[in-house]
């Protein structure tokens, strides 16, 4: 037993490292190069766990392979647009000028059921309000409603507004957070002097944002509400 809890932190840490060397992306949002090798490694790192008799080897070794063939797809990929189109494909416009285009549905096999639905999931419930619809190389679909539809801008009404930025989170769980996006700091100092201005404490706080004008959000923890 205790051989088989051994292998499976072992395996468990290795497909995490080669995950995290692959990239950040969701399942929906791989390439299908990027999925086959994910299938693979998943499949290979189970193997080891099915029979204690079988050696690590026999597992580190597809993966890196698998691993180093991704990262060499995705170098080549960087480098090279008619390569990068071959692995991954193109952009297909599925409705082009409010026109839906039935022959690229067909060659996607595509129903118009999947295209309402996938509209409906972009928030655009009345398909005759697309411009444009696209089906991206990762299967996922981007919509561009008829300007008539869209949602009217400041700038379009000619008014002026703050400039805004991404909230940085600086306390989570209870804990300050000098580190949130790996290169915006925030130092402790720093930290310390938005919690004075707030009355609250570190502690009592679950979650704890500032943004570049210096707006704070709390949600402080439930129990402390009690």
């Amino acid at each position: 037993m205790s051989i088989t809890l051994l292998r499976a932190v072992i395996i468990y840490v290795t497909v995490i490292i080669a995950v995290r060397i692959m990239g950040k992306r969701q399942i929906g949002e791989l390439k299908p190069h990027e999925l086959v090798i994910t299938v693979l490694v998943s499949q290979v790192a189970s193997i080891p766990l099915e029979d204690n008799s079988i050696p690590l080897a026999n597992m580190f070794v597809p993966i890196l392979i698998f691993v180093s063939f991704e990262i060499i797809v995705s170098a080549i990929s960087m480098k090279s647009l008619k390569f990068r189109n071959l692995i991954q494909g193109k952009p297909i416009f599925v409705i082009k000028d409010g026109k839906l285009d039935e022959k690229q549905l067909k060659r996607l096999r595509f129903t118009v059921d999947d295209l309402v639905d996938s509209v409906r999931q972009k928030d655009v419930f009345d398909i005759s309000t697309v411009q444009d619809a696209i089906i991206e190389t990762n299967g996922s679909i981007s919509v561009l409603q008829k300007a008539e539809n869209s949602p009217v801008t400041p700038k379009q009404l000619k008014i002026e507004v703050d400039k805004v930025s991404a909230p940085i989170v600086i306390v989570m769980d209870g804990k300050p957070v000098e580190e949130y996006f790996g290169e915006d700091k925030m130092p402790d100092k720093k930290i310390k002097q938005i919690l004075k201005q707030t009355g609250e404490k570190a502690e009592n706080i679950m979650l704890l944002t500032v943004d570049g004008n210096g707006n704070t959000f709390i949600i402080p923890k439930r129990g402390d509400k009690q």
